[in-house]
């Protein structure tokens, strides 16, 4: 159970940490009590998130925020359990305060429970410094709280102030501590994870995994100790921590994290990022050293991961330090180099519109609508264009660039995005009344074998009635329907029932191959006054050889529901029944079998 008294103890540390930054930086705002025990908040993150708290008492019954975190409790409702207890404690020594004042002024209505925790002040036991055991003391003192005492008896006290700077900070930031690489270190930190993990196929352990919770612990040192660092305007030493963070995420990333809700890389890239942009923002951030950033980054962003696995955007915090340091001009050659080496990647097309945005900002459109025509064989790009065209109702010009890109599209055998192509002209034909370009499309998306139903429906409303039959007729002709059924709807004969095609439908179940019996189960039933005798013979003989072929409880429980489907035929029910008597006498030993036969 979470209360305000112990969720520092209770919270994954990292989260604890994070929480706690946030709180102090005063990133918490709104907070409001709405209704007794009902807390909102706002809290400043990547964006704004809203964060919900319900409490009974000290207890939390449950939480909400809209940020995209997926595990338990997350940094923003840990700031905010902060923010709430901070302001619980405010209004008790508020109370307290006003009691005293009362009390001063020989006010004597007091109420009972406020005279005895007066009276429980008054007698707090007195002690001896000298008879105390230091060391026993902070075995027991939470490490977060005697944090917090630290950080109030120095924000008093100068010379206690002065001697944990002395102990912690000027040796670390001493002429001796020059020659520390802290790139050297973060890398240990990958380099020493590795854990071994007894693998199940052999009697050793031989199956080795990175020990990630204690890479991303040690991270967070490094990362609050960079932040430090830019306070005393110790630049080297946090552009070295934050370029190394990104970089040995990026070498390092595995599957394992995708599956892990509780470590999130893609925060500590943030922080990273975050740090390089307040670096290269610092008054005291010399060029040298904001090239040198820009021409690592550079590196970082061909690292495959960040663009495979969409954990972070270098190429984003990047575009943001080469406008801040270089001209207009000299960041153009930038993104024109990262377009010339990434032009088979995936995601090239961000890059794209990257410089795209950045050539309006600079009043070129022309140059940037150069850029698009380029770029166009991009699916991406072209889809773009193509729905602004629309959205300025320059109709005539989008279908033109969707036919080029259906062409282009089958040129490089491309189904999916000449299917994409297709529904894009569909929406203009119908937003513009052209209905035989509409009947077209429809059936060319139809044959492409994407969402038939709802094309087939569309066009049994456009076409005549006494034109369908022999419509449909050619326009199946043209599908390779492959006669698989399981059981979702198998299209075909979906439109025989329709169509009320019973010769049709009788055909196709009865030559179906994979999934015949499934068949039966979902369409037979159509077809009972027609074709009810065929279809019991059908049945019989596939659960005759089924029965024989598969022993276990899940396929018994197929028979049982197969049977159930037969008994809706004409005559299906004397059928079933003369079936589970040759069962029952053939299988007697099949315990499982008898019990799902028992309902017949």
């Amino acid at each position: 159970m979470i209360t305000l008294d112990n969720f520092e103890a209770i919270v994954p540390f990292k989260i604890l940490m994070r929480g706690q930054e946030y709180y102090e930086l005063g990133a918490v705002s709104d907070l409001e009590e709405a209704s007794s025990g009902e807390w909102t908040a706002t809290v400043d993150g990547t964006r704004s998130y809203t964060v919900e708290i319900s409490l009974e008492g000290d207890k939390v019954d449950s939480w909400y925020c809209d940020c995209p975190y997926d595990g338990g409790i997350c940094k923003h409702v840990v700031a905010t359990l902060f923010a709430i207890r901070d302001n619980s404690e405010k209004v008790s020594r508020s109370v307290f305060s006003k009691m005293s004042v009362l009390e001063d002024d020989g006010d004597e209505e007091m109420d009972v429970e406020e005279s005895v925790d007066l009276e429980r002040i008054e007698d707090t036991v007195l002690y001896s410094p000298v008879d105390v055991d230091i060391q026993q003391c902070l075995s027991f003192i939470k490490p977060q709280e005697l944090s917090r005492f630290i950080c109030e008896y120095a924000s008093t006290n100068q010379e206690f102030k002065t001697a944990l700077l002395d102990r912690f900070i000027t040796k670390e930031l001493s002429k001796t501590s020059k020659d520390k690489d802290y790139r050297k270190e973060i890398q240990k930190i990958f380099e020493n994870s590795f854990q071994s993990k007894k693998s199940r196929y052999h009697n050793r352990y031989d199956d080795f995994s990175r020990d990630w919770e204690t890479v991303f612990s040690q991270l967070d040192t490094f990362l609050e100790k960079a932040d430090f660092f830019l306070k005393l305007e110790s630049l080297d030493d946090t552009i070295a921590i934050a370029l190394q963070t990104l970089r040995s995420i990026g070498e390092n990333y595995d599957d394992e994290l995708l599956y892990d809700d509780d470590i999130s890389a893609s925060d500590y890239c943030e922080q990273a990022g975050d740090l390089i942009l307040k670096v290269v923002r610092h008054p005291k951030t010399t060029q040298q050293q904001k090239t040198g950033i820009l021409q690592e980054l550079c590196q970082i962003a061909g690292i495959s991961i960040y663009h495979d696995y969409d954990i972070y955007d270098v190429d984003d915090l990047m575009m943001q330090i080469n406008l801040s340091i270089q001209s207009a001009d000299k960041a153009l050659e930038l993104i024109d180099k990262l377009l010339e080496e990434r032009k088979d990647s995936y995601d090239l097309y961000q890059l794209v519109l990257r410089k795209v945005d950045m050539l309006l900002g600079q009043k070129e459109q022309e140059k940037a609508d150069d850029t698009i025509r380029q770029y166009l064989y991009l699916s991406e790009i072209r889809e773009m264009e193509v729905k602004k065209l629309m959205e300025r109702e320059q109709y005539d010009e989008a279908v033109r660039l969707l036919d080029e890109g259906i062409e282009l599209s089958k040129k490089e055998e491309y189904d999916g995005t000449t299917g994409k192509w297709l529904k894009l002209k569909l929406k203009i034909f119908e937003r513009t009344n052209r209905t035989s370009e509409v009947i077209d499309t429809c059936r060319l998306l139809f044959i492409s074998g994407r969402e038939q139903l709802e094309y087939y429906h569309k066009l049994k409303t456009l076409i005549p009635k006494e034109q369908w039959k022999v419509f449909l007729d050619e326009m199946m002709k043209e599908v390779p329907f492959n006669g698989y059924f399981s059981f979702d709807r198998n299209v075909e004969a979906e439109i025989y029932v329709e169509e009320k095609e019973d010769e049709r439908l009788f055909h196709l179940l009865s030559s179906a191959g994979f999934g015949q019996l499934e068949a039966l189960m979902q369409y037979a039933h159509h077809l009972k006054n027609s074709h009810s005798e065929q279809l019991i013979d059908m049945y019989i003989s596939i659960l005759i050889d089924y029965a024989e072929r598969n022993i276990g409880r899940k396929y018994y429980e197929q028979i049982a529901r197969a049977l159930l489907c037969m008994q809706e035929l004409n005559g299906g029910k004397v059928a079933v029944k003369q079936l589970v008597e040759d069962f029952r006498t053939i299988y007697k030993r099949r315990s499982a079998m008898m019990e799902e036969l028992r309902r017949f």
